[in-house]
């Protein structure tokens, strides 16, 4: 069983804003909708950066689900 915070709005999350735009911009509304993009993909979104991309590690680091990231292409 996953984290309940991965079907949580992003924008009730501890998450800055920035990130919070950003995945407004891109139709984000949970982490689950960020997870389903490989890392390499998430990149190439207009305005996702190497800092979100920290960021988004750090919270999936602290709930533990850190093994949801897609690092690969696959």
């Amino acid at each position: 069983m996953h984290h309940p915070i991965l079907q949580s709005p992003l924008q009730q999350l501890e998450l800055s804003e920035s990130f919070k735009e950003m995945a407004y911009r891109h139709g984000f509304n949970t982490l689950t909708d960020i997870l389903n993009w490989p890392v390499n993909v998430l990149l190439m979104h207009d305005g996702f950066t190497y800092h979100h991309y920290q960021e988004l590690r750090s919270l999936l680091t602290n709930i533990d689900e850190i093994h949801l990231l897609k690092t690969t292409g696959s």
